[in-house]
């Protein structure tokens, strides 16, 4: 199982996760790689990871939710993707087998109005949802998927995680390192990456390879919802756009990452698999591994 953590702030949603996919036959690990993205950006108001499956059938969960969300008004997409994770799990009889969750952040509208919120779709039972850090236990699983949806309210920040377990010593650093960025720059986004990557990073060394330490950080700005889609590149504006940055193994900075964009669906236009590359493109504009490849669905 991989991991999502998530910061909500009132200036600014950010989200960061592992790339890590493991096939196993089984309780065997066939094979793993660092190959999915599993972030994708919703109306340009919520940035959301997933955990669990990675497939559903065959399809990429990216392309999945692209065709189950494609005519979906953006007020309904959370109840319709709750439903259809639900009956795509039965379908393919993972009901009771397999942990999923869904994890998002964003702004119920546009700045300064929208109020700051997060949401949860999971099988998984909710452990003490009532306290300020609930959790959701992959290993007691619910029959069916249920949504979960708080604001942040009168909170500085709100810290969440879902996947494979973080240390309570990891989570109690992280919140302690969010409140230093927050209250010396609250409205970058940037300065958060840092201390998430390092969260992911130390439970991926603790994880018996289940969470990988490659790391895809995105971001969204309150002042730029709705932003339809992520701005990628060293001169990003981080405070203004939304953005998404890929640091691959132990990779820290920005001057060697490789870009990623994480999927963008709205009701206009839906867009999965841009791939930027540092340094000169290895095939031209459009090739199969061209600079800014991708494909559109357009509503």
């Amino acid at each position: 199982m991989t991991l999502i953590i998530s910061v909500l702030t009132k200036e600014y949603a950010a989200l960061v996760s592992d790339r890590r996919i493991t096939w196993r036959v089984g309780d065997v690990i066939k094979r793993q790689e660092d190959t999915d993205i599993k972030t994708f950006m919703l109306n340009g108001q919520l940035i959301m990871g997933f955990t669990g499956l990675a497939r559903i059938g065959d399809v990429r969960m990216e392309r999945w939710m692209l065709d189950v969300l494609r005519g979906i008004p953006a007020n309904e997409y959370l109840p319709t993707l709750t439903k259809e994770i639900g009956s795509a799990f039965r379908k393919y009889g993972h009901v009771g087998k397999l942990p999923h969750a869904f994890l998002g952040v964003g702004y119920s509208d546009t700045y300064p109005n929208g109020q700051p919120l997060g949401a949860v779709i999971t099988n998984c039972t909710v452990v003490d949802e009532a306290s300020e850090q609930p959790e959701f236990s992959t290993t007691k699983l619910a029959g069916e998927f249920s949504l979960y949806v708080e604001s942040l309210g009168n909170r500085r920040a709100i810290i969440r995680s879902a996947g494979h377990p973080v240390r309570s010593s990891t989570m109690q650093a992280l919140q302690h390192r969010i409140r230093v960025v927050t209250k010396g720059d609250p409205s970058n986004p940037r300065l958060a990456m840092g201390p998430l990557v390092t969260a992911l990073r130390s439970t991926a060394r603790l994880s018996s390879g289940s969470v990988g330490e490659s790391a895809l950080f995105s971001s969204l700005p309150h002042r730029a919802v709705p932003n339809p889609g992520v701005s990628i590149g060293n001169e990003v504006d981080f405070r203004t756009t939304s953005a998404a940055l890929f640091l691959p193994g132990e990779e820290r900075g920005l001057d060697n990452a490789v870009m990623y964009g994480p999927a963008c669906i709205s009701p206009y236009i839906s867009v999965a698999g841009i791939r930027v590359y540092a340094g000169t493109p290895s095939t031209p504009l459009g090739g199969e591994e061209g600079w800014g490849q991708g494909s559109a669905t357009q509503k």
